[in-house]
């Protein structure tokens, strides 16, 4: 089979490798489809601390397929479509105890610590298979609609920590394929308003398409006079940062409404994640401020019913689809920013 070995920063190597075995209780699936997101460009550019250089694992975490191979006791059907939640935890800590594997302190996932979904076929651990994490999928829905049910499950995650719902007004910083997810569920949760701030003129129509009530620039003036057009002078009962900007989290506590709720969904690059708030306006405002990282069985089986109801309609986000032997071209094309969701159907 062909897999996408990691071999050092800008190293993406298509190699031949035999196609895996499972043993009792793993199972093996023919990847439908596997899209390339924020952490697989870092993990290329050398820049995951997973991934050692030279090290030959194969990244992808957003990913679809058919069981192609069951061990003894997996408990999975052969020929079965289905869509993995990539996170697993050792099944054992508090954490995993509460169903928050992606807190585990041991925590595993498909394409983080263990190959992932970027070759023609990927073993899945028997923990995982034991976790539930394996979801069936009815024959006929496009694999790559159901491939990015991973990142609707995180952003479904990043809107309940901070509460979003009926006759809300949200504001969303940044309209990359998270931010038009995060507009999305916002309005499917019953917010009266979306406001969505981007940089990008091409992003900000983009983002009327996908809940979005108004879409400005990023400049905290611009956001305070349109959030105060859509009704909220005082601020948003919700923000949620999802770009990875300090700038943004500053701008957050700054737009959120007394008594609001903010979630710093994007995480910051490494060497340049610590940011001067003014914590005055948590404790005057009594602002919430929360964090969300990944997904668990739990937000993954509830973006797939998104998903597969017709809520959302995840096949929107995909501007390019290519094979895996063009790899390379995809990684490109997502690494320029000139396209939303890559997706690689092996």
């Amino acid at each position: 089979m062909r897999a996408l070995a990691y071999r050092g920063p800008g190293r993406l190597v298509l190699e031949e490798r035999p196609v895996p075995s499972p043993g009792a209780g793993e199972a093996v699936v023919r990847v439908g489809a596997c899209a390339i997101c924020g952490t697989d460009l870092r993990i290329a550019a050398g820049g995951h601390r997973a991934y050692a250089d030279g090290s030959g694992r194969v990244p992808g975490h957003e990913l679809t397929g058919t069981v192609a191979a069951v061990g003894e006791g997996a408990g999975l059907r052969e020929g079965a479509v289905v869509f993995v939640a990539p996170n697993f935890g050792c099944g054992r800590c508090r954490a995993c105890g509460r169903g928050d594997v992606n807190l585990c302190e041991h925590t595993r996932a498909l394409g983080i610590t263990e190959d992932g979904g970027f070759a023609d076929y990927a073993l899945l651990a028997r923990e995982l298979v034991a976790q539930g994490n394996v979801f069936p999928v009815a024959p006929g829905a496009d694999p790559a609609a159901v491939a990015l049910v991973e990142p609707l499950a995180c952003v479904l995650r990043g809107s309940r920590a901070c509460r979003i719902g009926e006759g809300d007004v949200v504001l969303v910083l940044g309209a990359g394929p998270i931010g038009l997810l995060h507009a999305a569920v916002a309005r499917d949760a019953g917010a009266a308003a979306v406001v969505v701030g981007e940089p990008n003129a091409e992003r900000r129509r983009r983002a009327l398409g996908w809940g979005a009530t108004a879409a400005c620039g990023a400049d905290p003036e611009e956001l305070r006079a349109e959030l105060a057009a859509t009704g909220a002078p005082r601020g948003a009962d919700a923000v949620v940062v999802a770009t990875p900007a300090a700038a943004a989290q500053r701008a957050a506590l700054e737009l959120a409404a007394p008594g609001g709720r903010v979630n710093l969904f994007a995480g910051l690059p490494r060497g340049a994640s610590t940011v001067e708030l003014d914590t005055n306006l948590v404790h005057y405002r009594e602002l919430v401020v929360t964090g969300t990282t990944a997904s668990t069985n739990a937000d993954c089986r509830d973006a797939l019913a998104l998903v597969l109801g017709g809520r959302i309609d995840t096949a929107a986000l995909v501007d390019a689809r290519f094979g895996l032997d063009a790899a390379a071209a995809a990684f490109a094309l997502a690494a320029s920013g000139r396209a939303l969701k890559v997706v690689i159907e092996p």
